[in-house]
């Protein structure tokens, strides 16, 4: 595996939300969601908890391509700004697929598991009993572009798969 390809997994793996932009009759939108990555098959998954009647669910067509992007917090030094721009096809995950992305994205988010299991407020429970109802998504990269300024000023890594 590449230097590149490793910078790239790292990254994924160590930021949590990636934001959605979609687009429907009401015009262009983005929706933040914490997502866990799966670098072990051959494609790169993102993959994440959303209802079925979110906004951006519901603007996706089968075969859509859309555009998301995930970036680290600034920290005042432009040597920090890294992000990945990436196009993606998003689709819903198959019941008999759950058992594996649950795992995976439980022991990312074990707090989103508490809400759902053990919730210790009203506001809680209503949180965790959203969380329930909604169903776990892939976003599969068909693109991503990886700036990172550590690397050089505007450094850029491509991929396509």
């Amino acid at each position: 595996m590449s230097k590149e390809i490793n910078k790239l997994y790292q990254f994924l793996h160590q930021e949590s939300v990636l934001t959605l932009s979609t687009h429907d009759a009401e015009g262009a939108w983005s929706a933040p969601v914490l997502y866990v990555a799966d670098t072990t098959q051959v494609q790169i998954a993102l993959y994440f908890l959303s209802s079925s009647n979110s906004r951006h669910i519901t603007a996706l067509a089968e075969g859509d391509v859309s555009a998301a992007s995930i970036y680290s917090n600034y920290d005042g030094q432009w040597q920090s700004i890294r992000g990945a721009q990436i196009q993606v096809s998003i689709t819903r995950v198959d019941d008999a697929e759950t058992g594996h992305i649950e795992a995976l994205y439980f022991s990312r988010f074990p707090e989103i598991k508490a809400l759902i299991d053990n919730p210790q407020t009203k506001q809680e429970r209503l949180i965790g009993a959203a969380f329930a109802k909604s169903f776990f998504y892939r976003a599969a990269p068909t693109f991503i572009r990886l700036t990172n300024n550590a690397d050089s000023f505007a450094g850029r890594t491509e991929w396509q798969f």
